[in-house]
């Protein structure tokens, strides 16, 4: 889910084009592994300015199935705020500069859409958000070498990386230990 306005002049094309980078890094498709949500939180932009945008990204993207895995959304004025808010996206417009001040973030979502991670800036390093994404498909994407590896590895959201975790890595050694020595002590 990327919340962002099409008429942006800064911050929301950077954090397009950087998902589109990575969505090309990955080896899962979108449009048949998972799909790519795209919200404007502009009410005033039309359902027009979003195909346009959908045609452009799209054609980038360059996969078959990317056209049915991209989807570049509008609404009215409620249904954008009561979905920023329930993801915890804070939004605020200038007056001044005629634009919108907010941060830059992308989130994962479960099938159930329940957010499973987020990814603040505007680099998503694709085999982080590939492991994110085969974690929050509840394992229904990925490989069994993907799965094997979600198994000994967690997500730290204080590096936003996933790391050993060292516990499971001990009480596998522990078992297999056990598992060694039972025929000696029998």
């Amino acid at each position: 889910l990327v919340l962002a306005y099409y008429e942006c002049p800064n911050l929301c094309t950077l954090v397009l084009n950087a998902v589109l980078t990575s969505a090309q890094d990955l080896k899962l498709d979108a449009g048949k592994d998972y799909e790519i949500v795209v919200v404007s939180f502009n009410p005033r932009e039309t359902s027009a300015l979003a195909a346009a945008k959908k045609k452009s990204y799209t054609q980038r993207y360059g996969r078959p199935e990317g056209a049915n895995g991209w989807h570049f959304l509008t609404g009215d004025e409620p249904q954008i705020a009561q979905l920023a808010q329930s993801v915890g996206f804070r939004y605020a417009f200038d007056p001044a500069t005629k634009q919108y001040a907010h941060p830059s973030a992308i989130m994962v979502l479960t099938p159930e859409g329940k957010i499973s991670r987020y990814f603040a800036g505007i680099e998503y390093p694709p085999k982080e958000l590939r492991l994110s994404l085969i974690e929050a498909s509840n394992r229904r994407i990925g490989s069994l070498t993907d799965q094997v590896f979600l198994f000994c590895f967690h997500y730290n959201p204080l590096t936003g990386k996933y790391g050993v975790a060292i516990m499971r890595l001990i009480r596998f050694a522990g078992f297999a230990t056990v598992l060694a020595l039972g025929p000696f002590i029998v």
